[in-house]
């Protein structure tokens, strides 16, 4: 059988016999099957019901099921990632990317998933691009914008991104939420914490990646928050050399 181009080969692996890769394996399947159980619940009502199951629904299902699909092929990738990071091999496939084109195509996969949602993006008219592989800032900016809808609030969610004095641009993530309590403020990028307040789901580890992900592009993820009033988390890149 072909190999799923969605899923990156795990080349890599994640050394078992380590305890923690071992809680890490653990982790990421049991988020595994809740994806895994409602594709097989919606394929399996789909092949025995197709005839007496009407057009709409048929869409809602197959839109179900290629959400969930995507969901594995980031926790699978997601897996990958630490083993990744944690021994220097990370490979980015840099290019010139436009921040702001993909903050919008964020919100928009995020706003399927999260019909609450409600941001808005604040860019510089002339930002500049940055040189970054464009499916891990993807995969960081998503990080953060989930981030702030289960742990802040869906709206009045905003994505900034501006110039820099250094040759790079920062990107925020600004919620209108309760904000981080003080003494969990030194720990949100720790592997493995989760905060008590808001609801949280996932293995523990997105904001852990995000932070390797960022430093692998030779930039900053950092987060600013005061209980009551929201939080920001901020990541720079680097600009994009001119041609």
């Amino acid at each position: 059988m072909d190999q799923d181009p969605g899923v990156e080969e795990p080349e890599d692996g994640v050394d078992t016999r380590d305890v923690d890769g071992i809680a890490i394996v653990s982790a990421v399947g049991h988020e595994l099957r809740s994806p895994l159980t409602s594709i097989r619940g919606y394929t399996s009502l789909l092949l025995n019901r197709w005839d007496r199951i009407d057009d709409d629904d048929k869409k809602l299902m197959l839109g179900q099921i290629s959400h969930d699909a995507e969901r594995v092929t980031r926790l699978i990738n997601e897996l990958l990632d630490i083993s990744r990071l944690e021994t220097g091999r990370l490979h980015l496939t840099r290019r010139p990317l436009d921040l702001a084109e993909t903050a919008a195509a964020v919100l928009a996969s995020t706003g399927l998933e999260h019909p609450e949602l409600e941001a808005t993006i604040e860019a510089d008219p002339d930002l500049p691009l940055v040189d970054a592989d464009g499916d891990k800032v993807e995969q960081v900016l998503t990080n953060l914008v989930e981030n702030a809808v289960k742990y802040g609030s869906p709206t009045g969610l905003r994505i900034e991104a501006r110039g820099i004095d250094g040759g790079a641009v920062a990107v925020t993530v600004r919620d209108q939420g309760p904000g981080i309590a003080a003494e969990d403020l030194p720990h949100v990028f720790d592997r493995w914490f989760q905060r008590e307040t808001g609801r949280p789901t996932g293995t523990g580890l997105g904001l852990w990646i995000s932070k390797g992900i960022v430093e692998a592009h030779q930039g900053e993820l950092s987060v600013v928050s005061t209980e009551g009033k929201g939080a920001a988390f901020t990541f720079t890149l680097p600009l994009a050399t001119p041609v």
